[in-house]
């Protein structure tokens, strides 16, 4: 049988179903709040509007309630939230913050905007999050923060914490991909993303689980420091003309120098991902059935592995991974079989733009970006980031790791068999791609 990238018919040219998270209800609240014509109740001055309107008060109150944070704040991205963060805990020139070199570069440039430099940390090879020991050689007396991202939609390794709590070392959780996983460290004790770190940070841009266009929430755990909180609300609208005004309370000494922004969520955003909150069990679920009936098929093709989930910990997959291993597959390498496989599929209805969702590698690691090679950025001027910094994350990217996103669609057994049989197709025609 003659595979679709030499010219042979696909195994399927239908399109898949779209990702919607949007239905019935949020079309009312949107329809609601059109009519009523107030779009956004925030104001950047001293007044209770200084915290914006209905909608954005109970989306915050629902999500802290629901993931046991002491305190939710919205914002119009996860960037955002990132970048707050990162003023919320003082950081400035001279500081250093360890990194991930595996995720969206806001992740690593969040610390820029404030003057501090990032440091890159290598990754696990299992789990893909900051691995501990490359972390604990990055600190130096300059280590004011740690970054650690819940990739793919896990938690990252719990001795982060312990690292960082030892040293006296703030951690920004950015948990824009794991929305509703969790830490069980004990039976029945579930610590969720968001609550892991200091702040946590989500993300509601299109194709994450909730989604509202754009959007962000910073978290504060329940451990937190409570003055975080403030800080961030602060920074998020606007906080040198709110302190002038002095309408809603004291500010102590640290926040008096304060320069904020306008990153604030509209009533509309908050509207759409109240309701979608609602449901976000059931979307988490549909995820983890998919990649369940996924990984089932796609098991018994050799030199292909589904990869793990942590220890005491729950996966609420905003990517479906995969470790390749080339020495079982006829020595293809794995960019000429994903390549294959992805001939013999088709993309998603209403993101055309997106192709076929399978890639090889996930992303370049970070510091190989030309903002990073070039340093000529103040906060990182002079510093040398070279190719070889991660050699895990270097390798996964260059051979090892494929993901796939398809499992976030509404998908039919049909449609999942038709996923499993284009593996198939390709691995039983290998020769072909010699």
């Amino acid at each position: 049988m003659k595979l679709a990238i030499n010219g042979g018919t696909p195994v399927r040219t239908k399109l898949f179903p779209a990702q919607n998270t949007t239905g019935k209800e949020e079309a009312v609240c949107g329809e609601n709040i059109i009519r009523d014509g107030i779009l956004s109740s925030f104001r950047g001055n001293s007044s209770p509007s200084f915290y914006g309107g209905e909608w954005i008060h109970h989306l915050e109150y629902l999500f802290k309630q629901k993931y046991y944070f002491s305190k939710a704040i919205t914002v119009n991205s996860c960037t955002s939230a990132l970048q707050i963060a990162c003023g919320a805990i003082g950081l400035g020139p001279g500081d250093e913050v360890i990194v991930t070199p595996w995720s969206m570069s806001c992740s690593a440039t969040a610390p820029m905007i404030w003057g501090a430099t990032p440091v890159f940390a290598d990754i696990e090879e299992d789990y893909f999050c900051l691995e501990p020991s490359s972390v604990i050689e990055k600190i130096t007396s300059k280590t004011k923060a740690i970054i650690a991202v819940d990739l793919f939609g896990q938690p990252f390794n719990p001795q982060l914490k312990k690292i960082a709590h030892d040293r006296g070392i703030l951690l920004i959780e950015d948990a824009a991909q794991a929305i509703g996983a969790y830490y069980e460290p004990t039976p029945g004790a579930y610590h969720y993303t968001g609550s892991l770190g200091d702040i946590g940070c989500f993300s509601f841009t299109q194709g994450k689980h909730l989604t509202s266009g754009e959007g962000g929430i910073i978290s504060i755990g329940a451990f937190s420091d409570k003055a975080l909180g403030r800080r961030c609300q602060l920074l998020r609208n606007h906080a040198e003309a709110v302190i002038s005004d002095g309408l809603l309370g004291h500010d102590d000494d640290n926040n008096l120098d304060l320069v904020g922004y306008n990153m604030r969520m509209t009533e509309l955003q908050a509207a759409i991902l109240t309701e979608q909150l609602y449901k976000i069990d059931d979307y988490i679920a549909m995820r983890q059935k998919n990649i369940f009936e996924i990984n089932k098929l796609l098991c018994d093709v050799p030199g292909i592995y589904p990869t793990f989930i942590r220890s005491n910990c729950s996966h609420s997959y905003y990517v479906q991974s995969f470790l390749y291993k080339q020495d079982l597959m006829k020595g293809i390498h794995r960019d000429k079989f994903i390549a294959a496989v992805k001939a013999e599929l088709s993309g998603e209805e209403k993101r055309l733009d997106k192709g076929v969702p399978i890639g090889c590698g996930y992303i370049k690691p970070l510091y190989r970006m030309p903002l990073f090679l070039r340093a000529q950025h103040p906060a990182i001027k002079g510093r040398v980031y070279q190719e070889g910094d991660c050699p895990v994350a270097e390798e996964l990217y260059k051979n090892t790791l494929f993901t796939m996103m398809y499992h976030a669609l509404p998908l039919t057994m049909e449609d999942i068999q038709d996923i499993g049989n284009a593996f198939y197709k390709v691995y039983e025609n290998l020769e072909e791609l010699r």
